[in-house]
């Protein structure tokens, strides 16, 4: 199954355009209580193509028909859907029962929304900022700029917007490109991260092997703390091959503020590396904040296990992020 990030979503919208064909994009724009998904998510129908969910189930196989039926009858419309998730619900019933509901946009794409479409790939591209906008006069896109929440959807004498950011991708750096980095690279290009890796060795095979960064550096460990930005959107993993290297990075970048800063390690590795670190004067509040052992408890030994077990642990810190 071929999982899409944001990014190739739109592409995916832009190659459908550039062949002449129409599309309706849905997304969720608001939700209240449980439902299937969250506001942002996205698929787009031709006359007989789907791509992306919404949720699935009933409700998602609704609103295909539904997006299809403007399609058919040529509608250029914006409209907005309301579904409720719930067996008491009259007028809206969406089929399920999950006690909440959700609202919809259902956007109709043709070819003269092609520019807007190449805007936003270019943003992902660039890792610039950007607000894409919804309402009933279609999609926009505003570069360069942010909301200071993800996603807003709002109101006023019944006319609606929902805006979201995006290009602020949440950027993972791993530090180290052997077996687990090139897996780890692997999952967390689905998930919508831009992925750098560096490692100080010429020539490593799985380095070379690895095509899901965005960018790939050899350098020397010494130099890592320059390379290594600040932000809530900052993942940091240290998976060097080398105990000592593992050591001095992580001395390096303890007092990054990220987001997240991981190292992989057995227990009794990191409780060395963190007794050595604590002699050379590092406070027990930054040793606090590392990750190590890394990634959920499931009982990981492949690369390929090993690296869903981190991505697991780095999706819970982003998505316990306050709100």
């Amino acid at each position: 199954m071929f999982v899409m990030n944001e990014k190739q979503f739109w592409e995916m919208v832009l190659d459908t355009l550039e062949e002449g064909n129409s599309a309706v994009l849905v997304v969720i724009i608001d939700k209240k209580g449980s439902g299937p998904n969250l506001p942002g998510a996205k698929m787009f129908a031709t006359s007989n193509e789907v791509s992306g969910t919404v949720g699935g189930g009933i409700s998602e196989l609704n609103l295909l028909n539904h997006a299809r039926r403007l399609l058919k009858e040529g509608k250029i419309a914006t409209e907005t859907i309301l579904l409720e998730h719930s067996e008491t619900a009259e007028e809206n019933r969406s089929g399920m029962i999950c006690s909440g509901s959700q609202t919809f946009a259902l956007v109709p794409l043709s070819t003269l929304d092609k520019s807007t479409i190449k805007a936003i790939i270019e943003a992902y591209d660039e890792v610039k900022t950007g607000i894409i906008a919804l309402s009933e006069k279609g999609i926009s896109f505003d570069r360069n700029k942010s909301l200071t929440e993800d996603r807003v959807f709002s109101t006023e004498n019944e006319i609606w917007l929902y805006q979201e950011n995006i290009a602020q991708q949440d950027k993972l750096f791993i530090i180290g490109g052997g077996h687990v980095s090139l897996a780890l690279s692997r999952v967390m290009k689905t998930l919508d991260f831009h992925i750098t890796v560096y490692d100080d060795r010429e020539n490593l095979p799985t380095m070379n092997n690895n095509t899901f960064t965005h960018k790939k550096q050899i350098l020397s460990y010494d130099d890592i703390a320059g390379n290594i930005p600040e932000g809530d959107n900052i993942y940091v993993i240290v998976m060097t091959f080398r105990h000592f290297s593992d050591e001095n990075v992580l001395e390096r970048i303890i007092s990054k503020k990220c987001r997240y800063i991981g190292m992989l390690a057995s227990i009794k590795k990191a409780e060395t590396i963190f007794s050595n670190l604590d002699k050379k004067g590092v406070s027990k509040d930054l040793l606090d904040i590392v990750h190590s052992p890394i990634g959920i408890k499931i009982q990981s030994n492949t690369p390929e296990e090993i690296a869903i077990s981190i991505a697991a642990e780095i999706i819970l810190t982003k998505n316990s992020k306050s709100k």
